[in-house]
C-alpha cells in the first residue's frame, strides 16, 4: 500500500513508513455525498447528490531511532503542513495512485515518550473538493502515413474523410470526466473532436508553442517557447462547447493527421482503488 501527503511544495511525508504510521488510514476513504430532496403532493424524489467539504481525522504514531532524526522530521512535517494551511495551497493526499487536494489544518499530541522518541500526532484533515482523482495521459502525435478510406460502424451526424486520423481513448471514469487538453505547435487552428464532439482553438501556433484547454478551472492558455502565458479564452471556437467533458468508456478521437495533441483525463470518485 502506498500513502504519503504531498505539500504544495513537492516535498513528501510518508504516513505508513519511515517513522511515520497512520493507525486508522480507512478514515481517509469514507465516502458520503450529500442530497436534496423534492416533496411534492406528499411524494418526494431525489433532486441531486453532491459532495460538500469533509473532515477526517488520522491518528500517527511517530518514532525514531535517535533524537536528531526525530526532531528533524517533526520539523518538516510542522513546516510542510503550516505552509500550505498559510498559503491557502493544498497539498496531496496519495494513496495508491490516486490523490486527494487537503490542508492538514489542526494537530494534538499525546503519550509523548522522550526516552523513545516517539509520540501519538492526532492530525485533522480538511478537503475542500472531496474527491479522490488520477490522470491518465493519452497522447496523439501529429502523423502523415494514415491511408485508405475511413469506414466506422457509428454515426456521429458529420463526415469524415481519409485526411482525418483516427484513434480512441479508454475513460475509466465511473461518469463524465474532467480532463487537459494540450494542441502543440506548428499548426492553424487546431481542432480534435472527441466523442464526436469539437473541440478548436482559432489561433495559430509556432513550433515550440502549446495551447490548453483546462476543463476544471475552466481556462484556456497558449504557452510560447520560453513558457511566457496568454490567455485565449476568446479564441475558442464558440460554436462548440469547449468545456464539454468526455464520456465514461471508449471513446472515439478524430484530427488531422498534422495535430499533434495530449489529453490528460481525470478520474474523479468517491473512492480511490484499495489495492
Amino acid at each position: 500500500m502506498e500513502l504519503y501527503y504531498e505539500c504544495s511544495d513537492g516535498s513528501r511525508i510518508d504516513l505508513i513508513s519511515n517513522g511515520i504510521y497512520a493507525q486508522n488510514p480507512e478514515t481517509l476513504v469514507d465516502n458520503e455525498w450529500t442530497y436534496a430532496v423534492l416533496q411534492s403532493n406528499g411524494i418526494s424524489r431525489i433532486k441531486r447528490f453532491y459532495k460538500e467539504a469533509e473532515e477526517r481525522i488520522l491518528q500517527l504514531s511517530i518514532m525514531y531511532d535517535s533524537k536528531e532524526e526525530y526532531n528533524d522530521r517533526m520539523y518538516q512535517m510542522h513546516r510542510c503542513f503550516e505552509k500550505d494551511v498559510r498559503t491557502k495551497k493544498p497539498g496531496k493526499i496519495w494513496w495508491n495512485g490516486f490523490y486527494k487536494e487537503v490542508f492538514m489544518f489542526a494537530s494534538f499530541y499525546q503519550e509523548y515518550e522522550e526516552m523513545f522518541d516517539s509520540i501519538e500526532k492526532t492530525v485533522h484533515v480538511l478537503s475542500v473538493n472531496p474527491y479522490w482523482t488520477k490522470k491518465s495521459l493519452y497522447q496523439y502525435p501529429a502523423t502523415t502515413n494514415v491511408i485508405g478510406t475511413l469506414d466506422y460502424n457509428f454515426d456521429y451526424g458529420m463526415d469524415y474523410d481519409k485526411a482525418n486520423y483516427i484513434a480512441t481513448l479508454d475513460n475509466k471514469s465511473i461518469e463524465y470526466a474532467n480532463f487537459e487538453l494540450i494542441f502543440y505547435g506548428p499548426c492553424d487552428n487546431p481542432k480534435v473532436t472527441i466523442s464526436g464532439h469539437n473541440y478548436e482553438l482559432m489561433c495559430t501556433l509556432q513550433k515550440g508553442e502549446y495551447a490548453m484547454i483546462d476543463t476544471i478551472n475552466q481556462k484556456i492558455y497558449k504557452y510560447d517557447s520560453v513558457g511566457n502565458r496568454e490567455n485565449i479564452f476568446h479564441l475558442r471556437n464558440k460554436e462548440d462547447y469547449v468545456f464539454e467533458k468526455i464520456p465514461a468508456g471508449e471513446v472515439q478521437i478524430f484530427k488531422e493527421p498534422n495535430i499533434s495533441l495530449s489529453i490528460t483525463v481525470y478520474d474523479e470518485r468517491g473512492e480511490p482503488s484499495w489495492i
